[in-house]
């Protein structure tokens, strides 16, 4: 089954950790994470870099709110969403959000530097190695 979806990536993900010993899930969890973060960071298109830069990473809360941080590299998102994995406890919830207005337009396409969007083709490439 390819993962299209979030909902598909969390099933394929879930089946997976149950094959991690339960003293390294948060481990998996945080790698799995990182490596999330860094592939949809990378993969947002860069005018400004305010895109790249609106990328937040929190623990069992919902992001909320646009940042007025510009990160062109992307290097300073990635840095900040690694210390905030940091404080991941057990079976904590990761959560990666962007809350910029045209966020959905750039992942619907809307820029030739990303055509086929960030999180759906992270999602893809993330799910693979799961399923």
């Amino acid at each position: 089954m390819a993962v299209t979806n979030l909902r598909q990536f969390n099933r394929a993900l879930r089946k997976a950790a149950k094959q991690v010993p339960r003293d390294r899930l948060v481990v998996f969890q945080k790698k799995i994470a990182m490596e999330a973060l860094r592939r949809v960071v990378m993969k947002t298109p860069v005018d400004t870099g305010r895109a790249r830069g609106n990328w937040q990473v929190d623990i069992n809360n919902v992001p909320s709110g646009a940042l007025e941080t510009t990160d062109k590299s992307g290097e300073g998102t990635i840095a900040g969403g690694v210390a905030a994995l940091a404080t991941l406890p057990p079976f904590g919830t990761i959560w990666i959000a962007n809350n910029l207005p045209y966020i959905k337009a750039l992942e619907d396409g809307h820029s030739s530097q990303a055509p086929t969007g960030m999180v759906s083709v992270t999602l893809a490439e993330l799910g693979g190695m799961f399923t």
